[in-house]
């Protein structure tokens, strides 16, 4: 009896906050506003479910997700032109039985985002980092940026796009603690958004790394990569099949003379077989027993 009045009593606050009636449904999406499998009023739900409010015209004005133990999982609200226009949406994130997580907020123009904000919290409630991402009028992001504390940017990426607005290259900037420029990444990309080339440079513009990628012609997987690695300074050419095994890794140094060279060998069924180390000159020093296939490895985040 306690619970069932309990339930009646946030349903009603529900409508008297957002002026508006409120409904339940089992299955939602904030971000879209699409909201499905409608509750009726004389059920009380067994499972997560979304409590929905809505202005005098029917938009929503605010969308509660909460646990099938009725904790509040994350809420968002909305506002609204005069013309009926989508101006802006804030979502707040909780951790479980605790303060926010996250708080996201998205402001519109003419139904078209402009401009997306992230706060990240840990559970004392202290900002962790900050992240804004501006869009152009394709809804593609142009600029992303990342503050620390003193509201200093400690890091931004630029984006840019070809004449089919396809993501064509981006730059990673990261920033000393007095604003000036410390270091950063250019990444290519080819017409199919995969990465062709990632540099990494001084502020000077001196190289310091660089990962670079080939791709089969037809069906789209990574055939080879060379790196030149910053930590090692040795710079590494590897081959791969279509199941993204390698089949050859060279090891040279900086000024590209053969350190050593493996190749490893597969049974018919794809399974490691055999692995054949060679030295500086190519003379195979020894065979052994192929174990822990090694696989392409995915991509970095540049700077991390």
């Amino acid at each position: 009896m306690i619970r069932t009045l309990a339930f009646i009593c946030l349903t009603l606050l529900l409508i008297n906050c957002s002026g508006g009636k409120a409904s339940l449904y089992r299955e939602g999406d904030m971000s879209t506003r699409d909201f499905r499998s409608l509750i009726s009023s004389d059920v009380k739900p067994k499972t997560a479910y979304y409590a929905v409010s809505r202005n005098r015209t029917g938009k929503i004005v605010s969308a509660k997700h909460y646990d099938a133990s009725r904790h509040l999982l994350e809420k968002s609200s909305y506002s609204y032109t005069r013309q009926g226009k989508l101006r802006s949406h804030r979502q707040t994130e909780y951790f479980y039985h605790g303060p926010p997580r996250v708080a996201k907020e998205w402001l519109y123009e003419k139904d078209r985002i402009v401009l997306k904000e992230e706060k990240w919290f840990t559970r004392s409630r202290s900002l962790e980092k900050r992240i804004t991402t501006h869009f152009d009028s394709e809804q593609k992001p142009y600029l992303e940026e990342t503050w620390g504390l003193g509201r200093k940017v400690q890091s931004s990426t630029e984006y840019y796009y070809d004449y089919k607005h396809r993501l064509d290259k981006s730059r990673r900037n990261f920033f000393n603690t007095d604003g000036s420029l410390r270091d950063y990444w250019l990444t290519i990309y080819n017409d199919e958004a995969q990465i062709t080339n990632e540099e990494h440079y001084f502020a000077n513009n001196d190289l310091i790394a660089f990962y670079r990628y080939s791709y089969h012609p037809v069906h789209g997987y990574r055939e080879s990569e060379e790196v030149l690695e910053e930590t090692t300074d040795r710079f590494f050419s590897r081959k791969f099949d279509i199941y993204g095994l390698i089949l050859e890794e060279e090891v040279r140094s900086r000024n590209l003379e053969l350190i050593s060279l493996k190749r490893y060998e597969y049974t018919e069924s794809h399974k490691p077989n055999m692995v054949y180390q060679y030295n500086g000159q190519g003379i195979l020093l020894k065979t052994s027993k192929y174990k822990n296939a090694i696989y392409i490895q995915s991509f970095r985040t540049p700077g991390l």
